[in-house]
């Protein structure tokens, strides 16, 4: 079942639908220079969506709720496993889901926290390899 669930992951990238209805990617993954702050860099291990105050933050794909975890300072996460990677959903006020259970394709898994930077969605892929685990840009797996 995890292999079938990898192996239909990967065949939808850049296919998979966007985690919230309506949003914009604000902060792209990877290095860049700070918004606000001149010599400073942040390493974004994600994508930030700005989307709708209260918005529900959906699963990209099919898989097994693997942690809901609280993140001091930024809300609840859950991570949901696809076989070999993981995409995780963080910055949520509230949590519709628990450990081990299935969530299909565009089910609500929470709803975004909004806080003094608007209503952000956080969301991060990530995939086990045999030297461990990588993260991979979230933008190139949803649908453009």
């Amino acid at each position: 079942e995890a292999r079938e669930l990898n192996a239909d992951f990967e065949k939808n990238k850049g296919k998979l639908p966007w985690p919230v209805e309506k949003g914009v990617i604000t902060s792209r993954f990877g290095k860049q220079p700070h918004p606000v702050l001149k010599g400073i860099t942040i390493d974004n291990n994600g994508i930030d969506i700005t989307t709708e105050k209260g918005a529900s933050v959906r699963a990209m794909f099919r898989g097994e709720v693997s942690s809901v975890i609280v993140l001091p300072g930024a809300g609840k996460a859950v991570i949901v496993s696809h076989g070999v990677y993981r995409t995780v959903y963080s910055n949520l006020a509230a949590v519709n889901v628990a450990k081990g259970q299935k969530v299909d394709t565009k089910q609500t898994l929470g709803t975004e926290l909004t806080g003094e930077e608007g209503a952000v969605a956080h969301v991060e892929v990530w995939k086990i390899t045999a030297d461990g685990l990588g993260n991979v840009d979230p933008s190139a797996w949803i649908y453009r």
